[in-house]
């Protein structure tokens, strides 16, 4: 051992204690930030609310357009006065879930969707059911998932745990004993045909549907082809329609809470013309001529605060709350451009929904907003994520960064779910039930698969299949 003197030269920076202030609130969940701004409040005198936060600003979805004004009234009227079960949503079809055969898996999963049900009994403004899969075995949990909402759908009351009303009448016309086969073809996407609900007019647009569909290259038959259509069965159909409920879960409390305070960010989709590019400053994200993205901060789970001008004497605290309002704007507008980013990332998810992930790293979203790396992971680890809102459910954001090989020529990348889907079918295919890894290696290899053996390995494992001796 010797002593021997060095000459280093070093550049270090330090976070102030804005900065610090700054990323905490970043990191902080709605119900976190919200004490800590109620705390600052009390403290701090240059401070007031204006607006307290909301206890629900989830979209509410009225049904009172179909049917005539007394239809309407009397349906209101109905729900009104409906009886209030004293007990909650949960316990009642747990009660049912338990007297039924199901595996441990199924039991898991389906305990999981029920207490992930608002208090209108869907899952739309929820956590959408997809984030409740391990993602290691693909095919298999997607068909568990599609047993599970299945099961779940047809207990009482029928048409619970879908996205929506409108998915809920769907499933309810398709249960129902004598479902009528014309209410079932308007439920599935057609509702735009109940405006106005007058039998003559809906019977013109359905004969114009018809007609129309006939006119395209190759069409094949429709539903309407098989079916008699007059005023007498439109009327019929439009009060099979009537006849059902829309908010299945009226007159039963429920176990869980407000899905507001999740939400950080709120996804529309917008059907008219936007801009030809992304405008992250105005939270736009450019779709194509047919439509656009709107990416809003919800800002609903908060209070809303503002520097009181009976204190503006007082220079200290009118400094330190316009720090906090500072801190609280930063937050806001990071999100809001990290959404943006993983929206315009992810854009074929956002399209066309769950299985269509692609692959997203956290370094490729810091490299576009050119911040830094723990800027986005502070946003997007599992532990205190944020939650965007979109038309397919409530994701935390975590969600929409997925691993993946290169291709042949190192363009691209391959998510690691679409490779786990290709091992899937080769495995599946006559004669190819005791392929080794190597083997199956070099055929994703050809198929466009610039992959390894051991990842191979590792991605069989996880998709629950033994090696080939074992097969």
């Amino acid at each position: 051992m010797r002593l021997e003197n060095r000459q280093v030269q070093k550049q270090i920076q330090k976070l102030s204690q804005i900065q610090i202030m700054a990323l905490n609130y970043l990191t902080m969940e709605n119900s976190a930030l919200r004490d800590e701004i109620y705390r600052e409040v009390n403290n701090n005198p240059a401070l007031e609310i204006v607006r307290e936060p909301r206890s629900n600003f989830q979209r509410e979805t009225s049904f009172s357009s179909y049917g005539t004004n007394e239809d309407s009234d009397k349906y209101q009227q109905l729900l009104e006065n409906q009886e209030n079960y004293g007990e909650t949503l949960q316990t009642h079809l747990l009660h049912q879930l338990n007297s039924m055969n199901l595996t441990n898996d199924e039991a898991k999963l389906c305990h999981s969707l029920i207490y992930n049900l608002d208090k209108n009994g869907f899952y739309g403004s929820m956590l959408s059911p997809e984030t409740f899969l391990a993602h290691k075995n693909p095919v298999a949990e997607r068909e568990l998932l599609d047993r599970c909402l299945k099961i779940v759908q047809a207990l009482d009351p029928i048409g619970t745990c879908c996205r929506n009303p409108e998915e809920s009448l769907l499933i309810q016309a398709k249960l129902a004993d004598n479902p009528n086969p014309l209410a079932v073809f308007i439920l599935d996407g057609h509702l735009d045909f109940l405006t106005p609900p007058e039998p003559a007019k809906i019977l013109r647009k359905l004969t114009e549907f018809r007609d129309n569909w006939h006119k395209k290259a190759f069409a094949s038959e429709t539903v309407l082809d098989t079916l008699p259509l007059s005023e007498q069965t439109v009327s019929d159909a439009l009060k099979f329609i009537l006849s059902l409920n829309p908010h299945p879960a009226q007159g039963y409390s429920t176990d869980t809470g407000d899905s507001a305070s999740q939400v950080d960010v709120v996804l529309s989709v917008t059907k008219e013309d936007g801009p030809a590019s992304d405008d992250f400053s105005r939270g736009i994200v450019a779709g194509n001529s047919d439509f656009h993205f709107q990416v809003k901060y919800a800002s609903g789970a908060l209070p809303e605060l503002r520097i009181s001008q009976d204190f503006a004497f007082d220079k200290e605290n009118v400094a330190k709350a316009q720090l906090l309002l500072n801190s609280l704007k930063f937050r806001e507008s990071t999100i809001i451009l990290q959404g943006c980013a993983i929206v315009r990332a992810q854009k074929n998810f956002f399209v066309k929904g769950p299985g269509h992930l692609s692959v997203l790293t956290r370094r490729q979203i810091a490299n576009q907003l050119e911040v830094h790396e723990s800027t986005v992971s502070r946003m997007t680890a599992r532990s205190g994520s944020k939650y965007i809102q979109t038309e397919w459910g409530l994701f935390p954001a975590w969600y929409f960064f997925t691993s993946g090989v290169s291709n042949r020529d190192g363009t691209k990348k391959i998510s690691s779910d679409r490779i786990k889907q290709k091992m899937a079918d080769i495995l599946s295919e006559p004669g190819n039930e005791n392929l080794s890894d190597r083997e199956l290696c070099e055929l994703l290899n050809k198929k466009g698969a610039r992959i390894a053996r051991r990842t191979v390995a590792k991605y069989r494992a996880q998709l629950g299949l033994k090696n080939s001796y074992k097969r």
